[in-house]
């Protein structure tokens, strides 16, 4: 696939059709994002896939609360799309039945964890894009969520998935779409070029 095809082509998905994703092409996505640019070549990341069907309904268990939590966030930035904020609850509760997720954490093992703690937010999440292009480059669904952390459940799903790590930085769940979302509106004004 054409890296500019995945880039455009590629959606946050909030609805799976509950089929599992092999373990291997689990593993090719979590290896992709292993690729990924980062500072010093320190690799600071470390990911849990979760698809074992007792802990993701543990995973779901925590969103749950999560979503209960975000409630008066969501309602305060879509208070004229209630639909959009029923939608996102669900969605951040019930992971839209994906079969896989992925906690994203900082791999805290070193002594420049503090100082370069920017740095490594950065390449973490360079790692996440190359899961999430690779994912698509297989026929398989994303969505980047950041609900935990806000909702300050991040604390617990590490507690309970990657104690001895350091904080957490992101989920992303994976499956295979049971829709087709449109593109969201691009923003003017969001670069220019000085030549």
């Amino acid at each position: 696939m054409d890296i500019k095809e995945a880039i455009y082509g590629r959606r946050s998905v909030r609805k799976y059709d509950g089929r599992p994703i092999k373990e291997e092409d689990i593993r090719e996505i979590i290896e992709a994002g292993l690729m990924a640019p980062n500072a010093s070549n320190y690799q600071p990341w470390y990911f849990v896939a979760v698809s074992n069907q007792e802990k993701l309904q543990e995973v779901k268990d925590i969103m749950a609360r999560a979503a209960e939590i975000l409630t008066p966030s969501l309602t305060a930035r879509f208070e004229k799309y209630p639909q959009v904020v029923a939608e996102t609850k669900q969605f951040i509760s019930m992971m839209g039945n994906a079969p896989c997720c992925i906690l994203a954490f900082l791999l805290k093992d070193d002594a420049d964890y503090e100082r370069k703690e920017t740095e490594f937010v950065q390449s973490v999440a360079a790692a996440l894009e190359n899961m999430l292009l690779t994912a698509y480059s297989k026929g398989i669904s994303s969505c980047w969520l950041t609900g935990p952390i806000e909702a300050e459940m991040d604390v617990i799903l590490r507690e309970k998935f990657a104690p001895d790590k350091g904080k957490m930085l992101a989920m992303i769940t994976l499956g295979y779409s049971d829709q087709k979302p449109k593109a969201p509106r691009r923003r003017e004004g969001r670069y220019e070029i000085i030549s």
